[in-house]
């Protein structure tokens, strides 16, 4: 049993000594004293390393700021790049307010603000911008296009009734604010024939705009075509084309696209009603509409009593 005990011992010194060792050797690879030296290597060998790098990386910088510049060189400040007068950016799609996307729809009880505050919220932020220009680079278009330089303002009296809070939501008549995005290089122009349901509406020939209508049978027994009021009818050319940089002003970042407001009346309450908006011109054919361009769907309701 002893001797058992004592090449236990001498088993565990021996780890000892090992471990200690490595201890030793690493903090000797750590910091050589005698051969001076760091990481096994001398001043020398790391200056050299260090320049090797430093040139590598300096002629990787080099060649990235290369390609960027040769990159810029193909980009134009003016339009797109590739865009060649007509093409899918060419079609504007049709954009509204108050989007809550969390929710997709607009859904409130008139007789309780909570339900409705949300929206008037959103458009109140949306129209501030139109509401406080102040920037010389503002002209008025409702005459004539803004000379070259120049962004156009749109004076939101033109929405009428949708112009303020609490934007028709208490009565019951609901404004939603519509407007084209921005389609870079697109004009509207005149119709041949004016189609019969613009013609009813005194619709501007060469102007562009947008109608609502409920999507199915049972949306229309719901809303009424008729019950829509639009403010104005019709967006006036001379807010278009867009253009992304024009004489030096970013438009991207100051454009305020002109709105149409439609204030549903007379709502059928208590019924979810799929409500369908289409952008309408003499460039835009039905065909070129799809759900994500030219076109698209609100989900409205109007609650009454405690629903």
């Amino acid at each position: 049993m002893a001797s058992k005990a004592g090449e236990g011992d001498k088993e565990s010194q021996g780890f000892f000594a090992g471990l200690q060792q490595q201890l030793a050797d690493f903090k000797v690879f750590l910091w050589d004293p005698t051969r001076r030296t760091v990481l096994g290597r001398n001043a020398k060998s790391w200056g050299e390393v260090g320049l090797f790098y430093l040139i590598f990386y300096s002629c990787l910088a080099c060649f990235f700021a290369i390609t960027l510049i040769v990159f810029y060189q193909t980009l134009s400040w003016e339009q797109p790049t590739y865009w060649a007068g007509k093409n899918y950016m060419n079609i504007p799609s049709v954009g509204f307010r108050p989007n809550i996307r969390t929710e997709g729809n607009i859904a409130f009880n008139p007789t309780q603000a909570n339900s409705y505050d949300k929206y008037i919220k959103q458009l109140d932020s949306y129209l501030a911008p139109y509401n406080n220009v102040t920037d010389d680079n503002y002209v008025d278009c409702t005459s004539s296009p803004a000379p070259l330089g120049k962004l156009c303002k749109f004076d939101t009296s033109q929405l009428g009734p949708c112009a303020t809070s609490p934007y028709g939501y208490d009565q019951g008549k609901p404004c939603i604010l519509l407007k084209f995005n921005r389609a870079f290089g697109w004009e509207p122009v005149a119709y041949k024939t004016v189609p019969d349901n613009l013609a009813d509406m005194n619709f501007t020939n060469g102007a562009g705009t947008v109608l609502c209508k409920g999507k199915y049978a049972p949306d229309r027994n719901a809303l009424n075509q008729d019950d829509i009021s639009y403010f104005p009818r019709e967006f006036s050319p001379n807010y278009f084309p867009f253009r992304g940089h024009i004489g030096g002003i970013d438009a991207t970042a100051k454009y305020l696209s002109p709105l149409i407001a439609a204030q549903f009346n007379n709502v059928t309450t208590n019924r979810n009603i799929r409500v369908l908006c289409e952008a309408f011109s003499g460039n835009i054919k039905s065909s070129d509409r799809t759900e994500d361009i030219g076109r698209l769907q609100i989900d409205l309701r109007v609650s009454a009593g405690a629903n």
